[in-house]
């Protein structure tokens, strides 16, 4: 009897069977995933690269920005420092001008009526042998408000703004044979727009001193008259107040209200 030969089962092969293999360890497909992780990371770093750059960018334009205020505050506080200790600055040529035409005298420097720093008490009256007063013992309270003044103040206020580096200008009335009021509004004008620069009238005055501008020992008078002119005497004042208003020509100055 003859026997049967056995039929052996048949094998599919994975690509008959539409079934993929699992790809080996090392093959392309996991390479693939691989380099796409790789390109991920690397995008990631690029991106923070970048970021880091625009942060120093705007760092170093914040430095760039603040050495910049840093020197410019730096300079004007050095000019301002040179000012406050180098004395009076030269009166200039256009005031010096000014005076001369309108018959004015030279900046005296009066002799000293007392050191600075010697304070009477508070409202205590005091009478000046040399007026108006470039020095001497004052009130503890120096003037710094109002610019400009209806009556005369107390001069031993005034003479307390002259220690700190103040300036004052001083007229005779036209009532009393000084200054037209269209001059003295000239003038009242200016005074605002200056640190310390004060003006009022003095009935004291005569017609020869009519206008009168006082610091600490500085005293320069004009007369009164056609010679000086409102524009003159806008002149003669703004170089008076350039060549002495908070300048180490004070003792003091730098205190209020400088």
């Amino acid at each position: 009897m003859t026997k049967k030969r056995r039929r052996r089962p048949r094998t599919t092969s994975p690509a008959a069977s539409g079934t993929a293999a699992p790809a080996p360890e090392g093959s392309a497909a996991v390479r693939g995933g691989a380099n796409v992780e790789r390109r991920e990371r690397k995008e990631e770093a690029r991106k923070l690269r970048e970021a880091e750059r625009r942060r120093a960018r705007r760092a170093s334009a914040l430095r760039r920005t603040a050495t910049s205020f840093g020197i410019a505050a730096a300079a004007v506080a050095g000019i301002t420092l040179l000012r406050s200790v180098s004395g009076p600055n030269p009166i200039p040529d256009a005031a010096v001008q000014a005076a001369a035409d309108a018959g004015c005298s030279e900046v005296e420097q009066p002799a000293s009526d007392a050191p600075s720093g010697l304070h009477l008490q508070s409202g205590q009256p005091y009478t000046y042998p040399n007026t108006p007063a470039t020095s001497g013992y004052h009130d503890p309270s120096p003037l710094t408000e109002p610019k400009v003044f209806e009556e005369q103040p107390p001069e031993t206020r005034a003479v307390h703004s002259l220690e700190h580096g103040g300036v004052f200008v001083y007229y005779l009335p036209e009532s009393d044979g000084g200054l037209p009021q269209a001059t003295v509004d000239r003038l009242a004008a200016l005074a605002p727009d200056d640190t310390a620069t004060f003006v009022s009238p003095y009935p004291g005055l005569t017609s020869e001193t009519a206008l009168t501008l006082t610091a600490w020992n500085r005293r320069q008078s004009c007369p009164a008259g056609d010679t000086l002119t409102a524009d003159r005497a806008v002149t003669i004042v703004n170089g008076f107040v350039e060549a002495f208003e908070c300048t180490g020509n004070a003792p003091e100055n730098g205190i209020p209200p400088c």
